[in-house]
């Protein structure tokens, strides 16, 4: 009798452990490019300094976006401080907003992380020391930061967030130093699944380039899988350069995490709301 018993609280356990599994909801995960998100504030790099109007005007439409797109977790670009992108959580309702200052003096954007779920750590790699690429300088860091953000979702994660060199400037050197970058991610990546084992990985972000072209071939070489790569050229770009349609902003996902994806989720956002925050489009998908 006990044994019999013994066996039915095991099976009501593991029923309860199934359905509580089951029953988990989805989580989303997004990339946006926010497109010269600056403050009111004019600082001594060469940044746009729009009136507070604006700035206010610019929260309002983005935390619309983002409430519209509803992801748990959002990787953004362009962002020009820590305490913009933590108005901006406020609205919109996420726990953590996450920006190191990174290595763009020009026009001083940086990458950063909203998250309603918990981050357990993060760290940047805007002092890393790229891979040598003939044609990129000898001594290149990222353009912005490679921002590393462990996140419980509820199983361990970790996202890396890019934004690349800009494709703006004509010519080898800015190809290279794309490649460079991109090579570099792929290092981390490598290292990342050696001292994490079993654990989700993304890398996402404004790679300023399409998967198939050479600077990107690291990454489109190195095992992530692209959950992006059925969509047709006319669902899959997240922006117009001079006219032509093209798909500069990527997700990119680990094995493990290939697991989790629900595989229609995979779609870029293209409502007229979007596109007045931004000169990009957000792209996001979904995990069980």
């Amino acid at each position: 009798g006990r044994s019999m018993r013994t066996r039915m609280l095991i099976l009501l356990c593991l029923l309860g452990w199934f359905t509580s599994w089951a029953e988990a909801p989805p989580w989303r995960l997004c990339t946006w490019n926010l497109h010269n998100f600056f403050d009111s504030v004019d600082d001594h790099y060469g940044d746009q300094v729009p009136k507070p109007e604006q700035v206010e005007k610019k929260l309002t439409d983005l935390s619309a976006a983002l409430e519209k797109i509803g992801a748990d977790v959002v990787a953004v670009q362009e962002v020009e401080k820590r305490a913009l992108l933590e108005r901006l959580a406020q609205r919109a309702g996420y726990r953590y907003a996450i920006l190191v200052p990174g290595n763009d003096r020009v026009r001083g954007i940086n990458v950063g992380l909203l998250s309603k779920k918990r981050v357990q750590g993060y760290a940047s790699h805007r002092d890393d020391r790229l891979p040598y690429v003939e044609g990129a300088p000898l001594d290149s860091k990222f353009s912005r930061d490679c921002l590393e953000v462990h996140l419980r979702t509820p199983e361990p994660l970790i996202v890396l967030v890019n934004h690349f060199k800009s494709k703006v400037g004509k010519g080898k050197s800015f190809d290279s130093k794309r490649r460079a970058q991109a090579m570099r991610v792929c290092r981390l990546v490598s290292d990342l699944e050696v001292a994490y084992p079993g654990q989700g990985l993304a890398v996402l972000g404004d790679m300023n380039d399409s998967l198939e072209s050479w600077p990107l071939q690291p990454l489109s070489h190195s095992g992530l899988y692209d959950p992006f790569v059925h969509l047709s050229p006319e669902s899959r770009y997240t922006l117009k350069h001079r006219g032509q349609p093209v798909a500069l902003d990527q997700i990119l996902i680990n094995r493990v995490l290939s697991r989790r994806w629900l595989r229609s989720s995979s779609q870029v956002g293209r409502e007229k709301l979007f596109k007045r925050c931004s000169d990009h489009y957000p792209m996001w998908l979904d995990f069980q």
